[in-house]
């Protein structure tokens, strides 16, 4: 996402990360990684993952309720694609950098046709859009 990002970086485009819960707590792989306690402690993992990944793209955290993700249909590794008058243009069940590429490409480039963009990232062919 990080190469989708900079690749729009000039084009009126936002991206938000919202870290919703631990989704495999102490599972093979994640062991020291256990259910969320209290709000503080998710903020802590999502601080952790910040800076494991080295992201640039904001990550919002939603409350220990996870009213949010809730309202959001509540996915695993959801992507939604929102244009410029709020409407949902896209959105799947697994977060694939290609698709993301896609949409936005054809989103850019019919807001100013003058400046066209084609998709480049190159596709994983994991994840369906819903």
């Amino acid at each position: 996402m990080e190469e989708v990002k900079s690749k729009y970086a000039d084009r009126d485009v936002e991206f938000l990360a919202m870290y919703v819960r631990e989704p495999h707590p102490q599972e093979r792989g994640f062991r020291r990684y256990k259910k969320h306690t209290s709000y503080e402690h998710k903020l802590g993992y999502a601080k952790e993952l910040v800076e494991i990944k080295y992201t640039s793209i904001p990550v919002v955290v939603d409350g220990f309720d996870e009213q949010y993700h809730e309202l959001l249909g509540n996915l695993p590794n959801f992507v939604y694609i929102v244009n410029k008058e709020g409407l949902v243009e896209f959105k799947a069940t697994w977060l694939d950098a290609a698709d993301v590429d896609e949409i936005l490409a054809e989103l850019v480039t019919s807001d100013d046709p003058s400046r066209p963009v084609s998709q480049t990232i190159a596709t994983s062919g994991i994840g369906s859009a819903i």
